[in-house]
C-alpha cells in the first residue's frame, strides 16, 4: 500500500516540524519571562538607577554653580562699576571745592572759606553714607 521509503520520509518532515513548532513555543516561552526574576538582576537594577539619578543631580548641580558664578560676576562687575563712579565723583568734589574755596574772588574770608569746607564734608558725609548703603545691599546679594 505505501512505499517505505516515502512513508518514511514524510514521518520524518512531520517529526522535524513538530520539533521545530515544540523549539519556537519554547523560545516563545522563554522570552516571555519577566526581565528581573533573579534577585541580583533586581539589586543590578537598583544600583544603575542610582547611578544614574546621580549622575543627572550632579550635572544639576553643575548647571547652578554656572548659574551662580555668572550672577556673581554680574554683581561684582555692578560693583566696580559702582564703585568707579563714586570715586570720580569724589575726585570731582575735592576739585569743585578747591575751586570754590580759593580760587573763587568772592571769597574773601577765612569764615566763608570755613563755611563751604563744612558744606563740602557734610555733602561728602551724606556721600559716603549712600555709598555705604549701597555697598552693604549688593553685597548683601552675594549670600
Amino acid at each position: 500500500m505505501f512505499n517505505d521509503e516515502e512513508h518514511q520520509d514524510a514521518l520524518a518532515k512531520d517529526e522535524k516540524l513538530k520539533t521545530i513548532k515544540n523549539d519556537n513555543k519554547k523560545t516563545e516561552k522563554r522570552e516571555k519571562k519577566p526581565l528581573f526574576t533573579k534577585p541580583q538582576n533586581m539589586v543590578v537594577f537598583i544600583i544603575l538607577c542610582l547611578l544614574i539619578l546621580q549622575v543627572l543631580m550632579s550635572g544639576y548641580q553643575t548647571i547652578r554653580d554656572i548659574r551662580q558664578d555668572v550672577e556673581r560676576a554680574q554683581l561684582i562687575a555692578s560693583v566696580t562699576k559702582y564703585t568707579a563712579s563714586a570715586d570720580q565723583l569724589t575726585s570731582q568734589m575735592l576739585t569743585d571745592y578747591k575751586n570754590d574755596v580759593y580760587a573763587n574772588a568772592n571769597v574773601n574770608s577765612t569764615e566763608k572759606q570755613q563755611v563751604m569746607g563744612t558744606e563740602y564734608n557734610f555733602m561728602a558725609m551724606m556721600l559716603l553714607a549712600k555709598q555705604n548703603s549701597r555697598l552693604l545691599e549688593l553685597l548683601s546679594q552675594l549670600r
